[in-house]
């Protein structure tokens, strides 16, 4: 009860922060290179076609050389899986890994990096509970792409200290 209270908190407060995004940015101002950057609104509509759901756009600056929405499947009934999508200058650039996380937390932003923090499980840890402590890394926009500064941690269930 407590784990679905906590997400529905999560989805409402997201939804809050979209649409007081949409009221600032009804359109797409110019990135540096000239093509439309992203709103917060369209950007929110790139992580939705992907099958997520935004639940975190405190990271989000269509005027940043990098910055990032929190999304979570769609189809999930328990909070997990969860993926980091960047953006440069509002432009859709990619995701944190090639495999979903159990849960992500935008932690800070400047202009070309973006912190996250991952949360840890150890292998017989469920799900609602993991007890290997987290993992911040921060990824930087090197110019042509995000490269991370720190190592992401495994995604496999059988890792000491995995994000799964």
């Amino acid at each position: 009860m407590t784990l679905r209270r906590g997400l529905a908190v999560s989805v409402m407060i997201g939804a809050l922060v979209l649409v007081g995004g949409l009221a600032g940015s009804a359109s797409a101002a110019p990135s540096a290179a000239g093509a439309p950057a992203l709103s917060v609104a369209k950007a929110s509509s790139v992580v939705r076609a992907a099958g997520y759901t935004p639940i975190s756009l405190g990271g989000f600056d269509q005027n940043s050389d990098l910055s990032v929405i929190v999304g979570l499947r769609s189809t999930s009934a328990d909070g997990h899986p969860q993926r980091a999508f960047f953006f440069h200058r509002g432009a859709y650039i990619g995701n944190d890994a090639q495999q979903s996380s159990a849960t992500i937390r935008w932690i800070w932003s400047t202009d070309r990096v973006v912190a996250l923090q991952y949360d840890l499980y150890k292998p017989g840890d469920p799900m609602c509970c993991p007890t290997a402590g987290g993992a911040t890394v921060r990824y930087q926009w090197n110019g042509s792409s995000v490269t991370p500064l720190d190592p992401i941690p495994s995604a496999a269930f059988a890792a000491p200290a995995g994000r799964r």
